[in-house]
């Protein structure tokens, strides 16, 4: 295999034009030797517009080369999106954390990648840019093409970063995750929230979970009835009940059953329902 590290972004698209679909970006590479190794790889790590953390008009900006361990440290990401501090501080371990890249959770395609989870239910987008010059913004859900499988051509077009308003005044978000050990393991379930309350109640939800199916997953009928509901334990309950009624998984021999699954979204989504909405409660008090 043929390693270059490209200077720049033009350097990049220049490689991956020269090697005619031969030639793939990686970032931190950390699951390059499961995937196989292609001919050539163009290491896109080091370019400083993709490592960028930026707030401009109520949106964050967060470059596709952000690594786990920076975004997880992030005082603008934990104040304005805690929920993607929380998904990329479980994410493996610290040397994973170290290396792996965001934008690189995206590409991989895995249906319960826990940065991926905790963008869906911030409403994040995607901005990419092919060997053309020609750039497009994608909602993350459409960035899969099945199980493990991106409509993202790693040989011909580059995740720039991902953009998404940040949580203003009565917002707030929250990320939870199961798995069979605190560290190198593929959470069973995950789950995140995002959350917006006037006078304690309920009047904008994004809740979505994974492995659901091939991309995380809103719960849009338990997201509907949350609207209009009163912060407390009843309507925990009912997010649980909702929640776990709504999904349709598979059980893995590996991990557990689908049963078992159905329960630990139902526990998550309401974890993560409270989590969310207690951050507005303490801004407000704050």
């Amino acid at each position: 295999m043929s390693y270059f590290t490209a200077a720049s972004l033009d350097e990049a698209m220049n490689m991956l034009r020269e090697a005619e679909g031969k030639a793939l970006i990686i970032a931190g590479a950390t699951d390059l030797f499961l995937k196989g190794m292609p001919p050539q790889a163009v290491d896109i790590a080091s370019l400083p517009e993709l490592g960028m953390i930026m707030e401009e008009n109520d949106f964050l900006t967060v470059g596709a080369a952000v690594t786990h361990a920076a975004a997880a440290s992030s005082p603008l990401i934990m104040v304005k999106a805690a929920a993607l501090a929380e998904a990329c501080a479980a994410v493996g371990s610290p040397q994973v954390r170290n290396l792996g890249t965001i934008g690189g959770n995206l590409v991989n395609a895995a249906p319960a990648a826990d940065a991926a989870v905790a963008l869906s239910a911030l409403g994040a987008k995607a901005v990419l840019c092919d060997i053309d010059g020609r750039q497009r913004v994608e909602e993350l859900e459409n960035l899969y093409a099945g199980y493990n499988q991106s409509r993202i051509d790693s040989s011909r077009e580059i995740v720039l970063n991902l953009i998404f308003k940040t949580c203003q005044l009565n917002e707030g978000s929250a990320f939870a995750r199961f798995a069979s050990r605190r560290a190198l393991s593929l959470p069973m379930v995950n789950v995140a929230a995002r959350v917006r309350l006037e006078n304690g109640v309920f009047t904008e939800v994004r809740l979505v979970a994974a492995p659901v199916k091939p991309a995380p997953t809103r719960l849009f009928k338990t997201e509907e009835a949350l609207l209009g509901k009163e912060l407390n334990e009843e309507t925990r309950q009912i997010v649980e009940e909702l929640a776990s009624a709504e999904v349709k998984v598979r059980g893995s021999l590996l991990r557990c059953s689908a049963d078992y699954r159905r329960h630990l979204i139902g526990v998550l989504a309401g974890r993560v329902l409270m989590a969310a909405a207690r951050r507005v409660q303490d801004e407000e008090e704050s």
